[in-house]
């Protein structure tokens, strides 16, 4: 099997799926039984941050010292994880349009995909299975793994390279929906695609940096077009592949 040249590593929220109601009070959940804390202060500009990060930024607000905080950084993830499975069956998730179509085409002409998410690892795969795109990924970097997400992106990074061999950076494409997205691409030197699906606009994902921005999934020419100047040969007649 030859090498594939690409490699398109994607964010979940708001760029694949939409819906998740469960994933936050799952995480308030958590810090209640581990450190006891009832209603957590708010965390201000959340978009794109990982679990981690939140969780930690939730936990510096209250009264606890370093050592309490990290004593239970993992116990609090353990049950966020079981709180969002055992309520999984009332989260209302829906794909985003377009995604299980690029997805599909993604697969059908040999590139392969990963993920970038700020979501802990057992939260990703849970929301990817229940709306149907669990398929299309087995391996990614995870919010659970660090708190800033460009190593997240390395971590990625790492795994793909170790699954089908070294990618060139200028061949890896970021695909999310917010500035922190972009940001995270570019400290790893790959491209970044900013998707206007969540809370930031094209003008704000053009002013973060991205090298591509399209107003969703479904945008086919859009598509074609960053295909087309990165050299991903893509036939237009053949694509989309439509379910």
């Amino acid at each position: 099997m030859d090498h594939p040249k690409n490699l398109i590593l994607f964010d979940i929220d708001k760029t694949l799926l939409v819906g998740s109601h469960y994933h936050y009070m799952a995480m308030k959940h958590a810090v209640l039984d581990v450190y006891g804390i009832k209603n957590p202060k708010s965390v201000a500009n959340l978009q794109g941050m990982t679990d981690l990060q939140i969780l930690c930024n939730i936990l510096s607000q209250e009264d606890l010292d370093e050592e309490t905080i990290r004593a239970g950084v993992h116990e609090c993830m353990n049950r966020m994880a079981s709180y969002f499975q055992d309520n999984l069956f009332k989260e209302n998730l829906i794909p985003l349009a377009g995604a299980k179509n690029v997805l599909e085409n993604l697969k059908m002409i040999g590139i392969p995909t990963g993920l970038v998410t700020g979501n802990m690892e057992p939260i990703a795969w849970l929301k990817l299975g229940k709306v149907g795109l669990r398929e299309y990924f087995k391996f990614g970097g995870f919010g659970n793994e660090a708190a800033q997400r460009s190593v997240v992106v390395k971590l990625a990074l790492q795994r793909a390279d170790d699954i089908y061999g070294a990618f060139d950076r200028k061949n890896v494409f970021v695909v999310g929906d917010t500035p922190r997205d972009i940001l995270s691409g570019q400290k790893s030197c790959v491209r970044t695609v900013g998707v206007a699906t969540g809370d930031f606009a094209v003008d704000e994902l053009e002013a973060a940096g991205a090298d591509f921005v399209l107003e969703n999934l479904e945008d086919i020419q859009g598509i074609l077009k960053i295909a087309s100047e990165s050299g991903i040969d893509v036939n237009p007649d053949s694509y989309p592949v439509q379910h």
